[in-house]
């Protein structure tokens, strides 16, 4: 008979993992990412977030949160677009171009100089991310990244970046997302700490 799976240790072993995980994200590239994030919220860009697998799913929970949970009465909202969400643009784009250009294919008809990319992926290595990024340098967009323990080949193709220093995808992924809360609440501070004045005229220009 198999020996009893030790339900108790696991649980508080992953648990470990993530506190030590966490212990160890740069506090200085996040901040460094917090800042890139906010000078697009003054310029009114926008930000566009893909990912795929679990990634996609943090993607669409960053894009709803920073959109949502950040609004403030006489504030300009957070401008944010998740790739991940159009299922007719991405099958299109996967039929007709190949799957690596399902997040590329979309930016080229809705991105603009200085607008946003965040790339989200454990690896950094997935294709589409990485077209993606590469997309938003060779088209004057801010390239950024939620990556795994060494960031792939996505953290040569990002102006900031903060890394998941754990061992596991699923650890990994954990991290990215509680990134993305950080850095929504880091967002809805600043939001509601910005002159209603000064967002309004930056939406104005853009527009």
């Amino acid at each position: 008979m198999a020996e009893a799976f030790d339900r108790q240790t696991e649980i508080t072993s992953y648990l470990s993992r993530m506190q030590e995980a966490l212990a160890k994200v740069s506090t200085t590239d996040l901040t460094w990412l917090a800042e890139t994030f906010e000078q697009a919220y003054l310029a009114g860009r926008t930000l566009f977030i893909c990912g795929n697998g679990g990634s996609a799913a943090t993607a669409s929970h960053l894009a709803v949160d920073l959109s949502k949970n950040t609004r403030a009465t006489g504030r300009f909202p957070v401008r944010t677009v998740s790739l991940v969400d159009h299922v007719p643009a991405l099958t299109a784009w996967a039929n007709d171009f190949g799957y690596d250009q399902v997040f590329s294919g979309q930016l080229a008809g809705l991105a603009q100089p200085g607008d946003l990319v965040v790339g989200i992926s454990t690896s950094g290595n997935s294709p589409n991310v990485l077209e993606a990024l590469r997309y938003g340098r060779a088209n004057g967009l801010i390239t950024v990244g939620l990556l795994g323990p060494d960031g792939g080949l996505a953290r040569e193709l990002c102006d900031a970046y903060v890394l998941a220093p754990a061992d596991s995808i699923e650890e990994q992924e954990d991290i990215h997302m509680s990134l993305a809360h950080i850095l929504t609440r880091h967002m809805r501070a600043f939001v509601h700490a910005s002159p209603p004045e000064l967002t309004s005229a930056t939406t104005a220009q853009v527009r």
